[in-house]
């Protein structure tokens, strides 16, 4: 009987401890967290010209990226990449909840392309929820280097 009761508490025990065990705990350093939120930036160039590597963004990050990887860091970070391309989206994970994030584009090039139009957009979800909503999104005609297309979001605080 005394075995049966020692199994029976070792049992009870680890019930409770795996219970009390919130899904976060569970989650990655990379993984999007309950009280977070994951952030896409859309850009989309409609054009008859060649975009390799002429279309640049810049955006809002929370991570530092390096040699030796990506390691969030929690603080805002803007990074600018090319596009190849006249369409992406860039998905970043772990944005804090009253963060202010940015998203902004150009194209590299003399002067605007004639009949070029971008429209760019962020959009939202928070925690382990699924489907984005839309938060901001703007259209131009060719933006340039000295004058780019941004928009920007304040995260909802709760």
């Amino acid at each position: 009987m005394k075995r049966l009761l020692k199994y029976f508490s070792i049992f009870a025990c680890l019930i409770v401890a795996l219970s009390s065990c919130s899904d976060d705990d569970f989650l990655t350093e990379y993984d999007t967290h309950r009280d977070e939120y994951t952030v896409r930036y859309n850009v989309t160039y409609s054009t008859t010209y060649d975009f390799h590597n002429i279309a640049y963004v810049s955006f809002t990050s929370f991570s530092e990226y390096s040699e030796d990887g990506v390691k969030y860091t929690g603080k805002p970070t803007q990074i600018e990449r090319s596009i190849d391309g006249t369409e992406e989206y860039f998905t970043i994970k772990r944005v804090p909840k009253g963060a202010h994030v940015e998203f902004s584009t150009y194209v590299d090039v003399a002067e605007a392309l004639p009949n070029t139009k971008v429209e760019i957009s962020i959009e939202i979800v928070k925690g382990k929820e699924y489907g984005f909503t839309e938060v901001a999104k703007t259209t131009a005609e060719c933006p340039l280097k000295g004058n780019p297309l941004t928009i920007n979001y304040d995260v909802p605080n709760n």
